[in-house]
């Protein structure tokens, strides 16, 4: 489940599931942050700004990760997601519906035409879930940031209203009951996105 976040109540449980995890800042601005009241100043700059909207995700377990939509152009249709997972959403099923629910809320509730996911060249990780949820590569934005020190190249990565239905198929038969075992492990992957 997403809930938005309120510093108040999601704060601690942020700062657990993710704040004061170093090395899931690693590829991520801002840097690491030095204590709980860092990470509660970003939070409360985060959501002040009119074009971003910041989702604590929340599993029977309580918050599990942070989920973003950012660079929101309602007047474009577009948005840009971006997402910091806890241990319990790597590689899960609640991430995965958690960037369906995001998907979904953006095409088919605002009806918004583009949504974007971009990423460090270097973070395997991030490009590897862009490819996999099924967003398509458009591109390398050289030399675009600095993050950390350090030239950040850009992978731009971008699903299109047109291209939405086929890929919504693709959650659904891929979160089917019968595509999880009694101990509740996938069985088939999440097919290919087409083209």
């Amino acid at each position: 489940m997403l809930e938005r976040v309120d510093p108040d109540r999601h704060t601690d449980g942020l700062w657990e599931a993710v704040g004061r995890h170093r090395d899931l800042w690693a590829a991520t601005p801002p840097e690491p942050f030095a204590d709980r009241e860092a990470f509660a100043a970003f939070l409360r700059e985060r959501i002040a700004k009119p074009d971003q909207v910041l989702f604590a995700v929340v599993d029977r377990d309580g918050i599990a990760g942070l989920f973003l939509i950012v660079s929101i152009q309602p007047q474009m249709g577009t948005a840009e997601l971006g997402r910091v997972y806890g241990a319990r959403l790597q590689k899960s099923t609640a991430g995965t519906e958690t960037v369906l629910l995001a998907l979904r809320h953006l095409f088919e509730d605002l009806g918004y035409r583009r949504i974007e996911w971009r990423c460090n060249m270097t973070n395997a990780a991030s490009m590897a879930a862009a490819r996999r949820y099924g967003f398509a590569l458009e591109g390398v934005l050289r030399q675009h940031r600095w993050i950390k020190g350090a030239n950040c190249d850009t992978a731009v990565h971008a699903i299109l209203d047109r291209e939405w239905p086929d890929h919504a198929r693709r959650f659904a038969a891929w979160l089917a009951p019968d595509n999880f075992d009694a101990d509740g492990r996938q069985i088939r992957p999440l097919a290919p996105a087409p083209g």
